[in-house]
């Protein structure tokens, strides 16, 4: 059955796949460069293009992307048409920033997150967190609304505000981890026949060490 697979795999590569082209992170640019050998040893032009992020989500559920390149598991609930690739890329930290030492995350009575990044809108939903929330587009807004005191608090990845810290003042802002997430690759489901090669490649590219010198290369 496994060796049928891989061969109705092999015989249905599409020439070119599209994602949208993620905000500049050495995370991005980690997965970027990774996905991009894996695309090109299956013999596929992997094409990035410009995309509103959020809405790449949907874009790539009704199959006008073909998948994303990079998401947290929980996109699979509200996006049923993407498949997961079941190799994790890389993991970050969900984080609570606040300037309160003492404040805990289900007694704020408000947040900001970043749209486009569902990991925190699970996150609130699982611990059912009560607080008013202000989805912002960018984590200097969100940094922003916090040192000027209009929410109590964000939930943030750590790759967001990491650049950003070297610009803050606030000598008592607090940050604490929530959870370690992880983060993988996704197809539209009209191309599910490839996982089981994608998901070998990365396997042989950790084996051969590419997956550990590229993270090492962008610090992941």
């Amino acid at each position: 059955m496994i060796v049928s697979t891989v061969v109705h795999a092999a015989n249905d590569i599409p020439n070119v796949m599209r994602f949208n082209k993620p905000p500049q992170t050495p995370q991005a640019r980690y997965v970027i460069e990774l996905m991009g050998m894996v695309y090109h040893e299956l013999g596929v032009e992997l094409r990035l293009e410009e995309f509103n992020h959020k809405g790449s989500l949907i874009a790539a559920n009704a199959g006008n992307l073909d998948g994303q390149l990079a998401r947290v598991a929980s996109v699979e609930t509200e996006y049923p048409n993407l498949r997961r690739v079941d190799y994790a890329l890389f993991q970050f930290n969900l984080q609570f920033l606040s300037l309160c030492s003492h404040c805990d995350l289900k007694a704020v009575s408000s947040l900001t997150i970043r749209s486009g990044y569902p990991v925190a809108t699970a996150y609130l939903a699982e611990h059912h967190i009560q607080a008013y929330i202000i989805d912002v587009k960018s984590a200097v807004t969100q940094l922003n609304l916090v040192v000027q005191r209009q929410v109590e608090g964000a939930l943030i990845l750590d790759f967001h505000l990491k650049p950003h810290l070297k610009n803050i003042n606030e000598e008592t802002l607090q940050i604490k981890n929530l959870a370690v997430v992880e983060s993988f690759h996704f197809v539209h489901k009209r191309y599910e026949h490839l996982i089981p090669l994608i998901k070998a490649k990365l396997e042989e590219f950790e084996h051969e060490g590419i997956i550990e010198m590229l993270r090492a290369k962008y610090q992941i």
